[in-house]
Formats: C-alpha cells, sequence, structure tokens
C-alpha cells in the first residue's frame, strides 16, 4: 500500500483528533492531554474527519490558531455578510436594469411615433393626391362648377331642380373627399 503525505496528514489529524475527543481514554488518558499539543492543520482533515472534531478542537489556518467553534463562527458570519453584500448588490443591480430598461423602451417609443408620425403624413399626402387626380372627383367637381354657373341665370324652377343637383353632388364630394386613410397598427389603436 503507497501512502502519500496527504494520507499521512489526513492520519496524524484523526489520531490527534481522537486523543482530544477523549482525553479520560486509557490509552491517551488524562496526563497526556494538552490542549496546546493538539494542533490539526487546515488542510489535514477531510470533511467527516472534520465534522467528527469537537468545537474546542484546535487547528491551524492562516497562520492564526483556531478552534472549530470559533472558525465555524467565523465561516457562518463571513457567509451571512456575503449573502447580504450579495442581496444587495442583487437589488440595486435590479433597480439599474429597470432604469435602463425603461429609458431603452421610451426611447424606442419615441423613435417609433416619429417614424409612425412621418408614414402617416406620406400615406395622407399620397391619398390626397390620389384622391384628387380621380376621374370622378374631377367630374363632380366640374359638374358642381357648371351648375353654379347655371344657377345664376335660372328660373326658380329650374334653380330648385339645380340645388337639388348641387346638394347630392355636394354629398358625393364629401364622401370622395380627400381624408386619412385608414391605417390600423400598434400605434394607432386609440
Amino acid at each position: 500500500m503507497r501512502l502519500n503525505m496527504r494520507t499521512i496528514e489526513s492520519l496524524a489529524a484523526v489520531v490527534l483528533g481522537l486523543c482530544t475527543m477523549a482525553p479520560n481514554c486509557p490509552t491517551c488518558g488524562p496526563s497526556t492531554y494538552r490542549p496546546n499539543a493538539a494542533v490539526i492543520a487546515a488542510k489535514g482533515p477531510t470533511k467527516q474527519q472534520f465534522n467528527a472534531l469537537p468545537d474546542n478542537a484546535i487547528f491551524e489556518y492562516k497562520g492564526r490558531r483556531l478552534t472549530k467553534g470559533q472558525f465555524l463562527a467565523n465561516a457562518s458570519r463571513a457567509h451571512a455578510t456575503a449573502s447580504a453584500r450579495r442581496e444587495a448588490a442583487l437589488s440595486q443591480n435590479r433597480a439599474r436594469f429597470e432604469g435602463f430598461r425603461t429609458k431603452f423602451l421610451s426611447d424606442q417609443h419615441a423613435r417609433l411615433q416619429t417614424k409612425n408620425a412621418r408614414l402617416y403624413a406620406e400615406l395622407t399626402r399620397i391619398h390626397q393626391v390620389q384622391v384628387a387626380m380621380s376621374p370622378q372627383r374631377q367630374a363632380l367637381e366640374r359638374e358642381t362648377r357648371d351648375i353654379s354657373t347655371r344657377s345664376r341665370n335660372a328660373s326658380p324652377a329650374e334653380r330648385a331642380q339645380l340645388n337639388q343637383r348641387a346638394a347630392m353632388a355636394l354629398r358625393q364630394l364629401r364622401s370622395s373627399a380627400p381624408t386619412s386613410p385608414n391605417i390600423r397598427g400598434p400605434m394607432n389603436n386609440r
């Protein structure tokens, strides 16, 4: 069986730990028990061996001598401090993220509003040009000008007929008047 240095250190730590755990043991006896003599290297014992040690077992860690109880208290305190720092950083990062997210979304919304306004204006202009150029609208505009000219010199009976025809032409012109196109989208659903 081949023994390496780590195994030897672990065995020595166990033996020393057992001696400190049982000061009234017949083989170790109270005369051989010396708390200062039983110092265990922190890298020596395994987790199971460390858990088996009593709270007053002394070992050396980073050049300092500590009992297992002191070491566990320091570790617990360090863990609590690190957890508190982590939680504080996490909440601070969440707040920063929400700030960045809100700014990004508002900037994106403003850009979309601008683009949609330009698009809507262009579509309205194109629609007005198309409606103004339609042959039906041009014919109605000519007819209304003709009715207006004839009504000046017409008799009362003829004028009543021309007024009826003008009212009908006006309704047709209003129905084909250039209006904004019916555009639906996420920004225009109001």
